[in-house]
């Protein structure tokens, strides 16, 4: 370390300094020759002003101190431990949680005299210390890597030592990223590579949800390892109640095998199922032999009711395009034969009413005043007078009771849903409907997806519309003969599809109702049992502006009725709350608020399925720890090669202490002996002064 004073201004600038404290101390003790002070402490009066003024001249000048420091840093040796269930899946778990261990802690103490040694291990994630359990589910060894870059960039990283069985289950190829390293890789291949006898139930696939009633399939994957000649048995159990069964037989030492199996939803809700397959004798391991998995079962498919004036085409038509989708489930009527309930369905469509002979009165009304929307298909049976006192939008005054040719034009300004060119086209090819020879009258806030037009001429007049009125949502086709349209899409393009989409789409616009609730919550279903459960909530108030004055309380509750107790966090203008992550199992949950004097409450479930990845695979992967190694310019070793490793990590010539210096700069005047200084050559000549009787 080394001490230099530095300034801005020429050297010559002392030289007033001192100049001022010469000038300063003449003037006051050598201008009075009478003075009363002898001359040896006059001359020492001086010369104690002289130095305070020529100091205090001195700090005018803003010198600094420069103060050189010099470091040594050791070179870092790091070692990365695999923290993950597959080293311990195989014979040698003892030795891996035992003497492993031991062995690994004496190397490490002994090259702590050349290194800073820093320990980690990985798996789910990059953690320093040396507390290895090999519980981790996952294992990233690339993400592993670039932590260690990303904490020691600027460090002297001599060397890392990786003790892994080379086998990775989450993130890229470790291989590529071991090039771009500043420092060498030495690999301790850990792990067995011999195949052992080992049942894998490796994947199942199956979709999120389906619906109540539905089919869904299900695609199991099976890997069999030196398991020739042997045999097993494929299960899938719901609640302890078989569902399927298979009986599965191995001809190869390698084989995989794929099962697709349709099972049924028979209750809404989450369900859990379990596949299993029975062990086989011999077996490395059985936790990879059965896996959950959950489906969520819907019951909220849209209730479509048709209510038809007489036997007509365009009633099969419209029940036929909407049983093609799983979304909705249809109920057809005559209108004389119905006596069901209408609240129970999410949308009705008339077809030709309300006519003379079913004016539909009492229906329509109570549709109305439970917001329930309607679509109606108009045509020779219609009575346009009844059909004009509903609130939908359209006025048909007819002018002869004659029914015209109108062939759809497509407005391209319909914006409601989108229309992509495909559409447009299959509509421009479409045969006419039959629609009253009348003049329309289109209210406010009606939207028009299609014009009639007549011949060549495109009119203004609605073939198909939209409008809402309060609560309550419509549609109207002006004319009859859709399935015609059906038929033709299916003579042009050989299927249904076109004809199918266009009516879905309608009647999703239709029976889809707004979430007009003031307290919304969301969360996903699913969740694998290292992810973070987390839930999104917001409150509205009477204007549906965004508000999150009060406390939102959530409890999530798990099968044994045990619950878990939280205070959602504020955000800006919203909620959140990240649980943390939960045990395997099937979850539900409540949130409520008090807000305004009113309370509001949400409910759900959730599913956290198990995550058994590192089981799939216990046979190491000692080629790419080599490679790893051979890449960066390290080596790899097995167990027991500890004095092998050391003595290659101390053989290298360019792991070295790294020696560099640094430089600080402190004013001058900010020191604190700068301040006693001046504070003792004023207090030391005001002392002589009193003590020589002068003030």
């Amino acid at each position: 370390m080394g001490l230099r004073l530095i300034q801005d201004y020429p050297a010559w600038f002392i030289l007033l300094c001192l100049l001022a404290g010469i000038l300063f101390a003449g003037i006051l003790y050598f201008r009075n020759r009478s003075s009363e002070f002898p001359r040896s402490v006059l001359i020492g009066l001086s010369v104690l002003r002289f130095m305070a003024v020529s100091f205090l001249a001195f700090l005018l000048l803003s010198p600094m101190l420069q103060r050189m420091t010099r470091f040594v840093e050791e070179p870092l040796l790091i070692f990365l431990q695999d923290n993950s269930r597959s080293l311990v899946a195989g014979k040698d778990s003892t030795y891996y949680r035992d003497a492993f261990l031991e062995e690994k802690l004496g190397t490490l103490d002994r090259l702590d005299r050349k290194f800073e040694v820093r320990q980690f291990h990985f798996g789910e994630a990059l953690i320093e210390g040396d507390s290895t359990d090999y519980r981790d589910r996952i294992t990233d060894i690339s993400a592993a890597l670039q932590g260690l870059g990303d904490l020691f960039s600027n460090r002297n990283v001599g060397a890392v030592v990786i003790a892994s069985d080379g086998i990775y289950n989450r993130g890229s190829n470790p291989v590529f990223l071991s090039e771009q390293l500043s420092f060498p890789i030495y690999s301790l291949a850990l792990g067995d590579t011999l195949p052992r006898r080992d049942l894998i139930l490796k994947r199942v696939n199956h979709n999120r949800l389906t619906y109540l009633g539905n089919q869904f399939p299900v695609e199991v994957e099976v890997e069999a390892r030196q398991l020739s000649g042997r045999s097993s048995r494929l299960t899938i159990s719901k609640a302890g109640e078989t569902l399927f069964s298979q009986n599965l037989s191995f001809t190869n030492e390698m084989q995989l095998e794929r099962i697709l199996v349709e099972l049924e939803a028979e209750a809404p809700g989450m369900q859990r199922y379990t596949v299993a397959l029975a062990p086989v004798e011999g077996e490395i391991s059985l936790a990879n032999n059965i896996q959950e998995f959950f489906i969520e079962v819907i019951d909220s498919r849209q209730k479509v009711l048709i209510l038809a004036n007489s036997p007509h085409p365009d009633v099969g038509a419209i029940r036929m395009a909407l049983e093609e989708s799983d979304n909705y489930e249809v109920s057809s009527y005559p209108a004389s034969d119905f006596g069901g309930s209408p609240e129970a369905y999410n949308l009705v469509i008339f077809h030709q009413l309300p006519s003379q002979r079913n004016p539909m009165t009492d229906l329509l009304q109570r549709l109305e005043r439970q917001g329930i929307p309607g679509l109606f298909v108009l045509g020779t049976q219609t009575h346009l007078p009844f059909f004009n006192q509903l609130r939908t939008g359209l006025t048909v005054m007819p002018r002869s009771g004659e029914l015209t040719e109108a062939l759809p034009s497509l407005n391209r300004n319909f914006p409601i849903f989108s229309l992509d060119e495909q559409m447009g086209s299959w509509i421009s090819q479409l045969p006419p409907l039959y629609a009253p020879f009348a003049s329309y009258q289109v209210g406010q806030g009606v939207n028009v997806m299609l014009h009639q037009k007549i011949g060549v001429v495109e009119t203004e007049q609605p073939l198909v519309l939209f409008s809402e009125s309060g609560n309550r949502k419509n549609g109207v086709i002006t004319g009859e003969g859709l399935w015609r349209w059906r038929m033709h899409t299916f003579s042009q393009m050989k299927s249904h599809q076109m004809f199918d989409t266009f009516l879905w789409r309608a009647v999703q616009y239709l029976s889809l109702k707004e979430d007009k609730n003031f307290f919304r919550l969301s969360t996903d279903h699913f969740y694998f049992e290292t992810d973070p459960v987390v839930f999104e909530a917001e409150l509205y108030n009477p204007s549906f502006e965004l508000v999150n004055e009060p406390a939102v309380e959530l409890v999530i509750i798990n099968e044994e009725g045990v619950d878990f107790r939280y205070e959602m966090g504020k955000t800006s203008k919203a909620y959140r709350l990240n649980a943390g992550a939960f045990p395997p199992g099937e979850y539900t949950y409540q949130a409520r608020t008090r807000y305004g004097g009113e309370m509001y409450q949400l409910e759900g479930q959730f599913s956290v399925s198990a995550l058994n990845i590192e089981g799939l695979r216990h046979v190491a992967d000692h080629n790419l720890l080599f490679q790893m190694a051979e890449n960066s310019g390290g080596a790899m070793f097995v167990p027991g090669q500890w004095q092998e490793l050391e003595e290659a990590l101390l053989a290298r010539e360019d792991i070295l202490p790294l020696m560099y210096s640094q430089k600080e700069f402190h004013e001058l005047i900010n020191l604190k002996a700068v301040f006693v200084i001046l504070l003792v050559l004023l207090a030391a000549e005001w002392f002589i002064r009193k003590w020589n009787g002068s003030f």
